[in-house]
C-alpha cells in the first residue's frame, strides 16, 4: 500500500524528472554564446591621408596662457580620428596641454589645438607636435617641429 509519504517522494521524483528533461530542452533550443570576433582590416586598403596647415613659429606671451590650432583636412577615404600629442623639447618654462581627439568625416577640414601655459621666462623653444590619424587598426602620423617664442607680455 502507498503511503501518503510514499506519494510525496514519487511526486518530488516525478518534478525532479520533469525539471531535468526541461533544462535539457532549453539547453538544445536556446542561442548557444559566441565570443565577438575582433575584425582586422588591411591597412592598405584604406586612405588615412590628411594634410595640416599651422605656423611653424609662435609668440606665447610671458605669463598667460596661449592657444595655438592646427587646422587638419581629412583627405582620406574614411571617418579617421584625429588625436595630437605635444612634447616639449628640453626643459621649457611652461606647461603644454591639447585637445582631446576627434573624428573627422572623409573630405572634411576641422582643426585640433594645444595650449602653452603661464610660460615665466621670455626666449626661445621648441616643442613637437605629433598629429595622428587613426581607423581601427590603423594609424597615419605626421611630425610638426614647432618654435615658441616666449615674449614679454608688456611688449
Amino acid at each position: 500500500m502507498i503511503t501518503m509519504k510514499g506519494v510525496r517522494n514519487y511526486l518530488l521524483l516525478a518534478l525532479l524528472i520533469v525539471l531535468l528533461i526541461g533544462f535539457i530542452v532549453a539547453g538544445k533550443t536556446s542561442p548557444a554564446y559566441k565570443a565577438p570576433v575582433v575584425q582586422t582590416i588591411s591597412c592598405g586598403s584604406i586612405n588615412l591621408g590628411f594634410n595640416y596647415a599651422t605656423s611653424t613659429s609662435v609668440k606665447a606671451p610671458e605669463n598667460t596662457n596661449t592657444f595655438f590650432t592646427i587646422e587638419i583636412n581629412n583627405t582620406g577615404n574614411v571617418t579617421e580620428n584625429i588625436a595630437l600629442a605635444v612634447k616639449p623639447s628640453g626643459n621649457v618654462p611652461f606647461t603644454v596641454q591639447v585637445a582631446n581627439a576627434t573624428e573627422l568625416n572623409a573630405s572634411t577640414r576641422g582643426y585640433t589645438s594645444f595650449g602653452v601655459y603661464s610660460p615665466s621666462k621670455t626666449g626661445n623653444y621648441s616643442v613637437v607636435a605629433n598629429v595622428s590619424a587613426s581607423y581601427l587598426n590603423c594609424v597615419n602620423y605626421k611630425i610638426i617641429p614647432i618654435n615658441i617664442t616666449v615674449v614679454n607680455s608688456t611688449s
